[in-house]
């Protein structure tokens, strides 16, 4: 498929409703991808006027009637870099939240699946400490982290949008004036967010700017995306009022991705099988690259124990969802994946369940209501026999998951995953 980069900049105030709490409507912080979907789609079935059964050489045909739709991915806040959902093994300190380099009195955000699992996997078979996952500077609790995150080189910056709160209340029909005791509020988005620190400690006010990913078929769908996305010019509730007022950019992905090395599946079976995955040797940000670096922190975390001799060839990977993922385990949705993946078992679980619903726009019905694993659940899987011709399927498998996604509604954004992400390693606090 071919990568189109989308960069959506906010205007005005974007109204993203998400669930109401009391008389407060909220907003979430991101954009999903059936929302940029439909946007689209409501543009193009107004330009051409036919009626919602009889799209026919238009554009619309092109887009959303083609035997491969186009994958539309979420946008989240980001300023340089693509963002990414912190995973659901991010810990940060209950007091003193946040990155080191954002603020100086954190205490930094770190992963805590590999020591997690490496205790568990060793307390399986002899005696040890208790894993505690408390804080190393002022030994406070340790909570989950939300969000997302962006790499800034040799460290992390956490966007957060500006919320904002408009009061409005209904009208009285009868009698054109405000209707006693309903009032509500409503959460957008701000069009103003806080940028990374340059030269000087305070962050500087910038656009808020909402990055994702498109997805086309071939390059004939790719050049009708770069010409028809930019003329979507609002999005979300409340456009009436002026709000939700974009600009959106798509540019084709330029750079060159990460080739996997030809003898990619020796390198993988011999470093399992001697348990040296340091000398695997595959280009940078490469799921070759990927995988022996995420194995070679869990087995040095694995023989900081030293009365436990790590099997040998084991290789472990990670599925990191980022975005939500719908998968049917017997006809029916499930907040997991299988036990078995690309030849290996479901070594441990992180999973974020959430409930997906929405509207169709085509028929103006509410979609049936479903569960999903929710952004940033991990799922850990273990090969437990790293033979070449397992290795060779396992990679098959695992280059077709991130090239195009598993489950369902794929097309509105879901199944977008990432296999070992970078963000595992980062087992001390940053």
């Amino acid at each position: 498929m071919v990568e189109l980069e989308v960069t959506v900049e906010l205007r005005t105030p974007l109204l993203l409703g998400a669930r109401k709490q009391g008389t407060v409507v909220e907003t979430l912080n991101s954009l999903p991808g059936a929302m940029l979907r439909g946007a689209l789609g409501r543009l193009l079935a107004r330009r051409c006027g036919h009626p919602p059964d009889a799209h026919v050489g238009c554009d619309f045909a092109a887009i959303f009637r083609a035997d491969v739709q186009p994958r539309f991915g979420p946008c989240y806040p980001a300023q340089s870099e693509f963002s990414a959902p912190f995973p659901a093994t991010a810990r940060q300190c209950k007091y003193y939240p946040g990155f080191k380099a954002q603020d100086k009195e954190a205490h930094g955000i770190h992963d805590a699946l590999i020591p997690l699992y490496a205790y568990e996997e060793v307390s399986q078979h002899q005696w040890v400490k208790v894993y505690q996952p408390y804080c190393r500077i002022c030994n406070a609790k340790l909570e989950p982290v939300t969000g997302f995150y962006e790499s800034l080189g040799n460290s992390y910056w956490q966007p957060r949008p500006r919320v904002r709160r408009l009061s409005r209340t209904a009208i009285n029909r009868r009698r054109r004036v405000a209707a006693e005791k309903l009032l509500y509020t409503l959460e957008l988005l701000s069009e103003r967010m806080s940028g990374p620190p340059l030269n000087s400690d305070e962050a500087p006010s910038v656009p808020t700017r909402l990055r994702g990913k498109v997805w086309a078929a071939d390059d004939a769908q790719a050049e009708r995306l770069l010409e028809l996305l930019p003329q979507v010019t609002q999005l979300g509730g409340g456009t009436s009022r002026g709000l939700g007022v974009v600009t959106i950019t798509v540019e084709p992905r330029w750079d060159t991705p990460p080739t996997e090395p030809s003898d990619a599946v020796r390198q993988l079976a011999e470093a399992a099988s001697d348990l040296d995955f340091e000398r695997v040797e595959a280009q940078a940000g490469s799921l070759t690259h990927r995988l022996a670096r995420f194995n070679a922190v869990l087995l040095k975390a694995l023989r900081e124990y030293p009365d436990y001799r790590p099997p040998a060839g084991r290789l472990y990977f990670t599925v990191d969802c980022l975005s939500d993922v719908v998968w049917l385990n017997g006809g029916l949705p499930t907040a997991l994946l299988p036990e078995q993946f690309a030849g290996a078992r479901r070594a441990r679980t992180f999973s974020l369940p959430r409930r997906l619903s929405g509207f169709s726009g085509a028929t103006g019905l509410m979609r049936t209501p479903q569960l999903a694993a929710g952004r940033g659940s991990v799922f850990l899987y273990c090969l437990d026999n790293a033979t070449p011709e397992a290795v060779s399927s396992m990679l098959a498998v695992l280059q077709m998951a991130e090239s195009d996604g598993l489950g369902r509604d794929r097309e509105r954004g879901c199944g977008w995953v990432q296999i070992c992400s970078p963000f595992h390693l980062e087992v001390m606090p940053k």
